[in-house]
This record gives C-alpha cells, structure tokens and sequence, in this order.
C-alpha cells in the first residue's frame, strides 16, 4: 500500500470540452456498489460441498453453523438445505448428532428423519420405536400426520395374523407343566388348520422358568413379527413387561390377578381364586339358597387367601359365616378346631395345661400359586379311629380350601365329630381321583368348582377330550385345555380381517368378544383380565359328575 502512494496523481482536467465531468464519487459509495458474499452462503456452499462428496456428517455441521447466525428470514431456506442432507444420511451418523449438545438444527426434525430413515434402511422395528418417540414428544409438529401414518403402516407390516409365538418352561425344573400346556397348543394349531385349511404356526421358545429367557424370547418372538404370545407360566411380570414394551398382545398363563394391570398388552387367562368363590359363591346363595356358612382352613398362605375371598363372597351374597377356624396343615388331627365349629370344644384349664412349646415355623404352602396349583403332591396319610358322638350344628355348608391329602383326612374326622349333613365346599384342588377312593363314605354333599372338567357331556368338550385322548394317549387335564382354548382365541381373533395390527388385536380383546372354547366361555374386560363361569361337580356313585345349573 505504501508504494501505491507513491505513484504520481493524474492531473485534473483544466480546459473545458463542452461536457460536464461529473465528481468521482466518494471511496465509500464505490465500496458498497461491490457484492457481499455473506458468511450464511459462505457456509452453506461448504455444505454443499460436502454433501455432494457423500459427507453428511460434516454438512450437518456446516448448515448447523450458518443456522446458528441466520436471520429469521433466512432460516426456512436453511432448513429446506438440511432437510435435503437428512434425507441421504445414515441413521447411524443421525443418532450421533442428536447426542452432540448445543445443536441448533432442530431436535424434532432429526428425529423425524432418524425414524424415517430407519425405514428406507428396512429396519420397521427401530423405525417404529424412534417415530412412537417422535410422536409422543412432538403432537403439534407440522410432520405429526406423516410420521402417524408411518407408524400405522409399520405396524400392520409387523402382524403376521397366522403365526403366534410360545414362551414355555420345556426343559428344566418345570418342564413337564411347560410340555403339558404345549400339546394343548399344538392341538388348537392343528384343528385349526384343518378347519380353514389354511396354514397356522407356532413358534417356541424356551424359558427353562427363567426371566431373563423370558424376556429374550419376547424380543425374539417380536422379531419374527408373531400376532401374539401364549404365556409364559411364570417369570410373568419381566415377559409382561417387555411385552408392554413391544406393545405385543401377551397372554399369560397365570392366575396372578394384577398381572394384566400392568400393561395394555397384557393379559392372563387361567383360573383364579376369585373366579372360583365367585361360582361357588353364586350357586350356595342363588340356587341352593344357603344362609350360614362356616370356614375350615390350613393356616398359610393358600388357606388364608381362599378364607377371605370366601368370606367376602358370602357378605357379598349376605349370607352369614358362623364360624371360621385355621388349623396346622401340617398335623393330621383336626379334632380341636372341628369341635370349636361345633361348638363341642371346651378348652383345658390353664392350671392343667402343659408348658408353652414354640410353635411349629409353618412355610406357605405354595409359593407361587400359579406353580402351586399345578404341583399339588398327592401324600399318604393314616386315619385314626374315633367313636361317633351326635351333635347339633348351625351351618349349613362347611368350606375347606386345602388339597386332597388333608381333606382325605378331615372327611373322616367330621363324620366322627358327628358334624354331618352340611354340604361340603371345595376348590378345584379337590378335583382328584384321591377323594373318590381315600374318603369314600365321607364325600358326600361335596360341591367342587374347576375350570375343566373331562367327564362333561358338552359336545365341544367330549371331541376335545376324544381328540386329545387320540393324539397323546392321555385325557387333558385343566392346563392342557386352557391352552387349547388360549391358542384357539387368539388364532381365531387374529383371522378376522378387521384386525390388521397388534394393536387392533389388542383392542379386540378387551371386551369385545366372547370366545366358546372346552373351559367355558370366556371374555377379557378391559383391563385384560379373563372371565368365565366354572364347571361345578359333586360325587355320585364314586365318580365326579357335572352340577347342572
């Protein structure tokens, strides 16, 4: 610049031509006549750049820079350029700038295109998740609807209506329960596809009864884009969670009332406590017209819950319970508290009472009742003697929740007691061949309720058991048919073209269909809780018959 001053200055013009010469304009005006190329366009022609060499990555980063300094004028520009980028980068290198801080590029609109372009990359799963994340966080986005309707479709590619997946305990210590539920299933597929002739699969996964199988067979069965599931028999609540997760239609094979509270996806279909006093309930106030009850009952867990349920049910019906007594599950004399039902029991002096033995740490009988209701072991046991001595009793139906083996010995001890003539109320763990033989004499009256029963004349019921018989060589038991049934449901839910997605499954479910199968009917609420009225039986000419109601 020094040198430029240097040079000799041109000399004005002094002698006039007949022009006017006009002024030179000030350095100033000469400047502002030049273009400006703005920093926004400096950055944005790197971006380009970039992107043109398949960069995204360091385009995003070009057009977050220019956005960080544009006007609001110039962002709509702006952001149609990064949208361009979007489209063409790999999901992978869009999770990475969501997780960079401070990014000006809008969040919403890299999450759109993260779960869009999970999509073109042919992976719906993770596109479903990512655009459901979307959705949820961003309701009044301009890209709502869109991103919507992709979730719509991605789910009914998800649904494949003629393929349902298992989660089932088939080796390990449960296996025999987990085989059994399976040839259940296996039935229900194989009817099926006769009948519709049409091609139904199942596929199986092992949980050996552990969770985190569990869990990793939902995944697994999510995968394969199944309609639904059938179980698991325990681990319930990690399945159901990863269900729930999934938003995958599961339904359980427990008896574990809150299990379906925990999801909309969930639900369980088994029999329960409270199905079983509610028919027993119905049928001693309703039918038989029964007033006063009394409890008999092993003080653990089992015993106290069924107590309870009891005594509800009969507030419910406003019967009376006169007298409700516990006993050690694990003694096999029941004199004391039979003689306190029966008002013959006159306690021992204190004088002449023994000294005070700690008492017996009596472990719950079953401590998970879904397993518990399966595993009942049949003991033997021996029966003492005693004399008859006639008493009066108030009640008129006498309820014992406990398994064969005690009720094989309180049968006899009441007939002792003298306490006869009452009806004789049990659970579907008094549904055993055991009672027919060891408490021959003393069963009668007896009035059980269970959610199979193998002896029914119902037509649906003798062709099940007469096909199941054929095929295995065995009569199917309650388990057995509850998966018959389950499979068969959700099968036969899955075909009906309305349905088109887990969610719309799902919905179906909830209340909206009664399904006909060999343990009832049946209906989910909309809590995904089953509902069904019982089998009642007694005892008739040493066999278990059908109450007809």
């Amino acid at each position: 610049m020094s040198a430029c001053t240097q040079l000799p200055v041109k000399p004005p013009i002094e002698e006039y031509t007949g022009y006017e010469v006009p002024p030179a304009p000030p350095k100033e005006e000469i400047e502002d006549e030049q273009p400006k190329i703005s920093i926004i366009e400096i950055l944005s022609s790197e971006a380009e750049k970039f992107s043109l060499k398949g960069n995204y990555q360091d385009a995003l980063f070009a057009y977050n820079q220019a956005l960080s300094q544009a006007s609001e004028d110039e962002k709509p520009s702006l952001i149609f350029r990064i949208e361009l980028v979007l489209s063409k980068t790999p999901t992978k290198e869009i999770e990475e700038f969501i997780d960079i801080k401070n990014i000006h590029i809008p969040r919403p609109l890299l999450l759109y295109w993260f779960g869009l372009n999970y999509a073109l990359e042919n992976n719906a799963v993770k596109s479903k998740e990512v655009l459901e994340i979307f959705l949820f966080q961003y309701p009044d986005h301009p890209y709502y609807s869109d991103a919507a309707d992709l979730v719509d479709v991605i789910k009914k590619s998800l649904f494949n209506r003629d393929t349902i997946g298992c989660l089932l305990p088939l080796t390990g210590k449960y296996a025999v329960f987990g085989q059994r539920a399976l040839s259940g299933v296996q039935l229900a597929i194989q009817e099926l596809s006769k009948k519709y002739s049409r091609e139904f699969k199942l596929i199986i996964k092992d949980t050996q009864a552990n969770p985190d199988l569990a869990v990793e067979g939902v995944r697994q069965l999510h995968q394969k884009n199944v309609a639904g599931i059938i179980g698991p028999l325990l681990a319930v609540n990690q399945a159901g969670r990863e269900a729930e997760r999934l938003q995958i239609p599961i339904i359980a094979l427990t008896q574990k009332s809150d299990f379906p509270l925990q999801g909309d996806y969930l639900f369980a279909n088994f029999i329960t406590p409270e199905m079983q006093v509610q028919t027993l309930g119905a049928y001693l106030f309703l039918k038989l017209g029964i007033k006063k009850v009394a409890i008999l009952y092993p003080n653990e867990k089992y015993g106290k819950k069924y107590m309870e349920l009891f005594w509800d049910i009969v507030d419910e019906y406003d019967g009376e319970v006169v007298g409700v007594e516990p006993y050690d599950g694990k003694k096999t004399d029941f004199a004391e508290p039979i003689q306190k039902l029966t008002g013959q029991f006159f306690p021992v002096p204190d004088f002449l009472k023994p000294e005070a033995v700690e008492p017996e740490n009596n472990a719950a009988l079953y401590e998970d009742q879904t397993i518990d209701l399966l595993q009942i072991a049949i003991e033997s046991e021996t029966q003492e003697e005693n004399e008859e001595e006639k008493i009066q009793i108030d009640f008129d139906a006498l309820f014992i929740p406990d398994s064969p083996s005690k009720v094989n010995l309180i049968l006899p001890q009441l007939a002792f007691n003298d306490a006869r003539g009452m009806y004789l109320i049990g659970t579907n763990l008094w549904h055993h061949k055991s009672l027919l033989k060891e408490a021959k004499g003393y069963n009668k009256h007896t009035i059980i309720t269970d959610g199979f029963f193998d002896g029914s004349q119902n037509p649906v019921i003798v062709q099940f058991v007469k096909k199941f018989e054929s095929l295995f060589d065995t009569k199917p038991k309650f388990l057995e048919a509850i998966s018959y049934d389950t499979a068969s449901m959700l099968f036969l839910t899955a075909m009906d073209e309305t349905i088109d997605s887990r969610q719309t499954l799902k919905d179906s479910l909830q209340g909206k269909r009664i399904f006909e199968g060999v343990t009832g009917n049946t209906i989910f609420d909309k809590d995904g809780i089953a509902h069904r009225e019982l089998f009642l039986m007694t005892i008739k000419k040493g066999k278990f018959v059908e109450i007809n109601r």
